[in-house]
């Protein structure tokens, strides 16, 4: 990922000429999430909520919403990434980084922060804040050094973060400095009730050449492999526990990397020449992000792709898209399965992306860079396209996924504001609401019920005959109450 960090620092000099898109508000909440337009086929989609962090000049927030752009979860105002699901321990649960970006030009788009993991009545279960003892880039000082780029709940219940770390190299095979610097590419295995690192992997390390890198050192500029502008040779952006091993993908050598346990690497897969395995033709990719295996067998596995397929500044833009792979781990031969894009929105990303293959056999796509997502078919037609924000680089969210999500708020009650005879009434984050019963009263003890009326939307309202009173709310599930406010007098 590169951008969000330049992104946060330097905001306010992109949007001074332009008119900033459109935000939502609410009464009952301070989230001012981005407006969503959407566009639908009218063709099945898959199940569940979309899960995103937007960035944006009026707001940092994780989130989440469901396919009409109404919101359904908001977090606290924070710089976030990578807003996920997964399972631990058996039981559903929500995790996202929260942290901030660094301030190196040299190293843009990653951070230093924690990971919180949220039950489904958004409980934090845990708050990993891991103190890897980094040598920091640019000599700040973090309590919490996992950064934004993966964060990745096992089988094992153990979670793989990334991070970055300011190390001398040789850099004289890329026309650098004997003595020169890098921001080394690391990954670690987390003990997630402990904390306690159980592996941990960098790219410098690993016996991977510097001189892989497709990005290419500039000794007058702000990637000198100096210690103040150290060299970002290979990027790690996505990590995952596939059976024993670890799947690693380094943006800038345009290659994910299969590591066993030992730390070897058993085998790579290259964008350009295929590495280790024959590349069908046009399916080239490059600057790539979110790397994902599915489908794992000891001869074979599919492996997804979000194909950036531009990472340097001034060169013809190419169509970004999303590359679906059978990998044959004996023939070492790569078959293509998708090649994604809409040939009606050619979109060309630089920056971030994530690829999400669907139980329905359906593919949802997050642009990264570009506030554009997009949800395709197992044909590869576009079944739906959500944007969120101008397409000139002032709103961004690194991964957006589509996840399945059932949760009911438990340390939170159905909140209420009553203003100019309307009633305003929402649940942060309950997924199930169906419709409101209104009680009533002069007193807290005469409530009586007043109305029902149908959830709409995130914040639904209604308008009231007299404002002053007592007022009780019960959220409704299907005739059930799962939720009731306090009294409140107004």
């Amino acid at each position: 990922m590169y951008g969000l960090k330049h992104f946060l620092a330097a905001l306010p000099l992109f949007i001074t000429c332009t008119v900033a898109w459109a935000s939502q508000s609410f009464k009952t909440i301070d989230s001012t999430p981005p407006v969503f337009e959407i566009t639908k086929s009218g063709q099945p989609l898959a199940p569940g909520f979309i899960f995103l962090a937007p960035i944006s000049s009026t707001s940092q927030l994780a989130i989440i919403i469901d396919d009409d752009g109404n919101l359904i979860w908001s977090s606290p105002s924070v710089v976030s990434s990578n807003l996920f699901v997964q399972t631990l321990n058996g039981a559903p649960v929500m995790h996202y980084w929260n942290g901030t970006g660094s301030a190196n030009v040299a190293i843009e788009g990653h951070g230093y922060g924690r990971v919180q993991i949220l039950d489904t009545g958004y409980n934090q279960i845990f708050d990993i804040c891991p103190d890897f003892g980094l040598t920091i880039i640019g000599n700040g000082t973090f309590e919490c050094q996992a950064d934004l780029h993966e964060s990745y709940i096992t089988d094992e219940g153990t979670l793989l973060v990334t991070a970055y770390n300011l190390t001398q190299a040789n850099l004289s095979t890329v026309g650098g400095a004997v003595d020169g610097w890098v921001a080394d590419s690391l990954f670690y295995e987390i003990d997630i009730q402990t904390q306690d690192v159980l592996f941990s992997w960098s790219a410098l390390g690993s016996g991977i050449g510097i001189n892989s890198s497709k990005l290419a050192l500039n000794e007058s500029g702000t990637v000198s492999g100096s210690a103040e502008n150290p060299f970002d040779w290979f990027h790690i952006n996505s990590v995952q526990k596939v059976g024993t091993g670890y799947l690693v993908n380094g943006r800038n050598v345009w290659t994910s990397f299969m590591i066993s346990t030992a730390g070897d690497i058993q085998w790579e897969f290259e964008g350009s020449t295929g590495g280790d395995f024959s590349l069908p033709t046009g399916t080239n990719f490059s600057w790539e992000h979110h790397v994902r295996a599915a489908n794992v067998t000891s001869n074979s596995l599919v492996l997804t792709i979000f194909d950036n397929a531009n990472g340097v500044t001034g060169q013809p833009l190419q169509t970004t898209r999303g590359l679906q792979f059978s990998l044959d781990l004996t023939s070492k031969v790569a078959t293509i399965l998708q090649n994604l894009f809409d040939p009606n929105e050619i979109l060309s990303v630089e920056t971030q992306g994530a690829f999400n293959s669907l139980p329905n056999g359906n593919t949802f796509m997050d642009y990264g860079q570009l506030p554009v997502m997009k949800e395709y078919g197992p044909d590869g037609g576009v079944r739906m396209t959500i944007q969120f924000g101008d397409m000139n680089g002032t709103t961004e969210s690194y991964r957006a996924y589509r996840l399945e999500w059932d949760a009911v708020p438990m340390g939170t009650s159905p909140a209420l504001v009553v203003q100019n005879d309307i009633l305003y009434m929402s649940w942060n984050g309950a997924t199930n609401i169906t419709s409101w019963r209104i009680s009533i009263g002069s007193s807290a003890n005469t409530l009586y019920n007043w109305e029902n009326v149908t959830s709409t939307g995130f914040e639904t309202n209604v308008t009231l005959a007299n404002s002053t009173g007592f007022f009780h709310v019960d959220a409704m599930s299907g005739g059930q109450i799962i939720g009731s406010s306090s009294v409140l007098s107004f």
